[in-house]
C-alpha cells in the first residue's frame, strides 16, 4: 500500500486534493493528458471496483491507461470531463 503523498506523485494522472468544503474530505482532481483531435469517441471509460481504465482508440491503434483511485473515494460521484485543454479531467471526493 502507498501512502496518500506518494499517490499524488504519479505523473501520468496528474493528481491534485482541492478543498470539498467539508471537514475530513477534499477532492482528488486528476488530469490525463491524451492526444491533440481525441473526442469522447475516441475514449472507453471503465470502472471496475477501484480501478479506473481509459481506453483510447486513435491512428497507432489502441491503447489504454489504468490507475487505482485512492481507497476512501467516493466512488458513486466520480465525475470525467474531456476538456479542450488537451486532458480528460477526472474528479472525485475522498475522506481524509
Amino acid at each position: 500500500m502507498f501512502t496518500l503523498e506518494q499517490f499524488l506523485q504519479n505523473k501520468t494522472w496528474n493528481p491534485t486534493l482541492d478543498d470539498a468544503g467539508e471537514a475530513g474530505k477534499k477532492i482528488l482532481h486528476m488530469r490525463l493528458q491524451v492526444k491533440p483531435g481525441t473526442t469522447p469517441d475516441n475514449l472507453n471509460i471503465t470502472l471496475s471496483g477501484h480501478d479506473l481504465r481509459v481506453n483510447f482508440e486513435n491512428k497507432a491503434g489502441p491503447e489504454y491507461k489504468q490507475v487505482t483511485i485512492w481507497p476512501t473515494a467516493d466512488l458513486e460521484k466520480l465525475k470525467t470531463e474531456l476538456r479542450s485543454d488537451g486532458f480528460l479531467h477526472i474528479t472525485v471526493p475522498i475522506k481524509v
